[in-house]
């Protein structure tokens, strides 16, 4: 953080009594502190850091602090109206504010949760070809040590690994599913079936749906559609830097990506009757 080179902070010991002193000082000031007016919703692996990292250099648009995906709406619940506020800069006028979680797209419990803090919230959500979202998801949890399977295995074995976790998690408010969080490679590409639980608690117009190969490809495109969507004056993006970004050589098997294709087809059929929009993947 820029305050530790401002108060020449150079020893472990110094930086960690800052950091508590400003966690705490900040949820002393939560009142005074905004809550987010948009959200940035997923999908896992879609180009969300991204596009956060571009929309925080708007002039009137203010992130979350130190981390970009807080994950209140589905982990951290029971810390409290206080501590979420205390993750946001103090409100001022003519800024709006926002922070990007993908977990909560998927997360059952999110929609109802979000709804009854933000009624008035609006949402973007970037889709990406579920099977190609599926894959690289897998191979993100192989570089953090979580999967030790083929990414083969760990499609046949998803079914049984999330086995019951769904319904734990509807169940009990509290209850954290490992398994759910990091080995739905299939599941999370279900979109309908997702939005469709946002859709009970927020109109369709509060949704911004953008294409994952059309944000890449076109990026400031992308973006004058954000600030259009939130009524803000479009600008020029810095758009050269990729956020997130890890390139891998392994290609996942014709075989296995046909039969991939095959199973999302009627849910990406499903996808473009729900929100009138056509995302066509190949």
């Amino acid at each position: 953080m820029d305050v530790y080179k401002k108060l020449k902070l150079k020893t472990y010991e110094d930086r960690s009594f800052i950091k508590k002193f400003l966690a705490k000082y900040r949820v002393l000031t939560y009142k005074k502190r905004a809550l987010p007016d948009f959200l940035i919703l997923g999908t896992q692996k879609g180009g969300t850091t991204s596009l956060y990292r571009y929309i925080a250099t708007h002039p009137n648009i203010k992130p979350n602090y130190v981390v970009k995906e807080l994950s209140f709406f589905d982990e951290l619940f029971s810390r409290g109206i206080p501590w979420y506020k205390s993750n946001f800069p103090i409100r001022k006028k003519h800024y709006l504010y926002y922070e990007g979680t993908t977990h909560y797209l998927f997360n059952p419990n999110c929609a109802l949760r979000v709804s009854e803090i933000l009624p008035n919230c609006k949402f973007i959500v970037l889709l990406r070809n579920p099977v190609s979202r599926a894959f690289s998801s897998y191979k993100h949890q192989v570089r953090a040590g979580r999967e030790k399977l083929s990414f083969e295995d760990a499609v046949s074995k998803e079914k049984e690994r999330l086995k019951g976790e769904k319904d734990k998690l509807i169940a009990d408010k509290n209850y954290f599913s490992y398994n759910y969080q990091h080995f739905s490679y299939l599941e999370r590409g279900k979109y309908a079936e997702q939005i469709k639980i946002w859709f009970k608690y927020f109109p369709k117009s509060s949704f911004l749906f953008l294409k994952s190969e059309e944000f890449y490809r076109d990026t400031q495109k992308s973006l004058e559609e954000v600030c259009e969507f939130l009524e803000i004056k479009k600008i020029k993006f810095n758009v050269k830097k990729k956020f997130n970004s890890v390139p891998y050589n392994e290609k996942i098997s014709d075989d296995v990506k046909h039969e991939l294709e095959k199973f999302f087809k009627s849910h990406n059929e499903e996808l473009k009757k729900l929100i009138g929009k056509s995302f066509t993947w190949k």
